[in-house]
């Protein structure tokens, strides 16, 4: 047996527990723990640097990286983002009839772990308890009228408006048994259709997953994986440089460097959908002068600070949403020019500079307290003083929400991968975030929401963007990049730009 194939006492006691419990293996013959002839026997060992507190991606967590990171291994989607393009998953096929409807025909040779066949009836009940649950995903399916399942493997989407979203949203719908969506209990130890299926799990803990020998696709090499949560990093790099752990993913840049000279781990560096940004409450002066926004961003010297707190983790973005992104294009940059800050800030009726403030959540983003110091110093050259506001979490989101800052730092993610997800639900104006509002950017957004051609989507977003950076409703200084870290002998491992790390296909030399 190979030195990764060892599970603790702990862990066969829960796996025994969970196939006990739920009378389920979903195994062959040989219980569910091995597998093809020809199959490895290895338990994948993964350190998550976030917790896990559910596994229901339907509901509260349905965008929760942490969440999605490990119902990815267990569900399917009826469509996935590959390099750009959707690619057919559960869905074989999709048309548009006409401009208010999408088809998707279902394949007719797909099981669930259990063995009953996925049907359109599945996707249809996912679809409608995303919708029902009103989580953070509902919004993104506001124009659905109706969801039907009219046979086996037909699945029906009517919108109110043309819906150019629907692809992107689908690519982050799991399908889940019918029968299971509003069943509480049975995301404790899901199954789906997915390559793995949940053996054990410990919110906030532990998550573990053994092979699905049912899975219709190729067969993995590992047995099994494990997540278990380690809140430290430098506890996680002690765990990969001991063999306890495989592998794990986020590190800051400050630790890369302790781990990229190790013979004994690799790194996967790669970029994201996720972004730095500072927005400025535009409904507040002096920030009411686009002037005035512009200034903060010409004083701060991003050339230098990215790679002092940055080096492998963010390049300096060209954009307000990642390049990564569907959508997303090329803006003119703001240079460094302290001359020029001082200038709008003169022209804004400020020759003297002005006094603000900038809030920020404790633990909200990579280098986030260097990277306010750092802002805060090369604002003050120009003569803006900011005074720091370093806020726990639940205080930081409420004054959000309430509109009561002067300009707040946060880091975000476009998880669908599509423009809309983030200008559409935050730079509208009836979405008022940030204070800011323009008929113009409103009109494109609303358009490129209801474009079916993805190629006029991608002009009008190209468009939106070039008005929310010339207006600086923010500054959107990094693009962010992610990083895997494994040991030496595993190998396989493809990045995405989702940051939810995907070891269905790796293996254990």
């Amino acid at each position: 047996m190979k030195k990764h194939t060892r599970m603790t006492a702990l862990g066969a006691s829960l796996l025994a527990a969970a196939l006990a419990l739920t009378g389920c293996a979903f195994g062959g013959d040989d219980g569910g723990t091995g597998g093809d002839a020809g199959a490895d026997d290895a338990i994948l060992r993964v350190a998550n640097p976030t917790p896990i507190a559910s596994l229901d991606p339907l509901g509260a967590n349905s965008a929760d990286l942490p969440t999605l990171a490990v119902t990815q291994m267990v569900f399917e989607t009826l469509v996935a983002r590959v390099d750009g393009e959707f690619e057919p998953r559960l869905a074989t096929s999709w048309e548009n009839p006409d401009p208010l409807t999408w088809e998707f025909t279902i394949a007719d040779d797909v099981e669930f772990a259990d063995g009953t066949p996925v049907t359109s009836a599945d996707a249809k009940a996912s679809l409608d308890q995303l919708i029902a649950n009103e989580g953070p995903l509902v919004s993104t399916w506001a124009a659905v009228e109706t969801v039907e399942a009219p046979d086996d493997t037909t699945l029906r989407i009517t919108t109110s408006d043309p819906l150019g979203t629907v692809l992107s949203n689908l690519a982050l719908l799991p399908v889940v048994p019918a029968d299971k969506v509003a069943d509480a209990d049975f995301f404790a130890a899901p199954y789906g259709s997915g390559p793995f299926v949940v053996t054990s799990f410990t919110p906030s803990q532990q998550v573990e997953l053994e092979r699905n020998d049912n899975y219709h696709g190729a067969t993995p090499d590992l047995a099994g994986l494990r997540y278990e949560y380690i809140p430290e990093v430098s506890g996680r790099i002690t765990a990969l440089q001991n063999d306890e752990i495989d592998a794990t993913w986020g590190l800051p840049a400050d630790q890369l460097a302790s781990v990229e000279g190790n013979a004994d781990l690799t790194v996967e560096s790669y970029p994201t959908y996720g972004n730095y940004y500072i927005w400025f409450n535009s409904s507040r002066e002096p920030f009411t002068d686009v002037r005035v926004r512009q200034a903060l961003w010409h004083a701060i010297d991003l050339e230098a600070i990215a790679p002092a707190l940055f080096e492998g983790v963010g390049e300096v973005a060209e954009g307000p949403i990642p390049e990564a992104v569907f959508g997303s294009a090329a803006q003119s940059p703001y240079d460094y020019d302290p001359e020029k800050a001082k200038a709008l800030l003169a022209e804004a009726g400020y020759p003297d500079g002005i006094s603000t403030t900038m809030m920020w959540s404790a633990g909200c983003c990579a280098a986030g307290d260097q990277f306010a110091e750092a802002m805060i110093s090369d604002w003050a050259k120009v003569g803006i003083t900011v005074e720091p506001q370093r806020l726990e979490r639940a205080v930081w989101l409420d004054r959000l929400l309430a509109l009561d800052w002067d300009s707040t730092m946060s880091t975000g993610s476009t998880i669908t991968g599509d423009a809309d997800f983030t200008l559409a639900r935050l730079y509208l104006s009836t979405a008022n975030r940030m204070g800011y509002a323009n008929p113009e950017l409103d009109e494109l957004l609303l358009a490129a929401r209801a474009e079916l051609d993805q190629e006029r989507r991608a002009e009008l977003y190209a468009d939106a963007g070039e008005i929310i950076w010339n207006d600086a409703v923010g500054i959107f200084p990094l693009d962010l990049t992610s990083n895997v870290v494994l040991r030496s002998d595993v190998s396989g491992f493809v990045p995405t730009p989702n940051d939810l790390p995907n070891f269905a296909g790796v293996t254990i030399d």
